[in-house]
């Protein structure tokens, strides 16, 4: 492992969060593994159990499918990058994507 670290940019926690909204197996709940390519060909890959909480629906309106998220916990995650030479040490922050999950009502 080198000493650089790999700082993630707001992009980049903004395609995981719209990749884990896309693959939800329930309106809350997301399981899986995703893996997207960072600005210099880093592999960056994000494998978590995820509960979303959702607000109760506006009685008032014909409300979506699904209520926003209001909220995110983790039964567990794991994040891990590395480029051709191996592993690499990163900035990454559950609470930063935390807020990328987190629909305004």
């Amino acid at each position: 492992m080198r000493n650089t670290i790999y700082k993630l940019s707001e992009e980049e926690y903004a395609e995981f969060a719209s990749e884990i909204k896309g693959r939800l197996l329930s309106p809350c709940y997301f399981t899986g593994t995703i893996e997207i390519e960072g600005r210099e060909g880093e592999s960056l890959r994000l494998t978590a159990s995820l509960i979303l909480y959702r607000r109760r629906p506006d009685k008032r309106n014909n409300h979506e499918q699904h209520d926003t998220i209001c909220n995110v916990s983790a039964v567990w995650w794991d994040f891990f990058c590395e480029d051709e030479e191996g592993t690499i040490c990163d900035d990454f922050d559950f609470e930063k994507l935390t807020s990328f999950l987190i629909e305004e009502e």
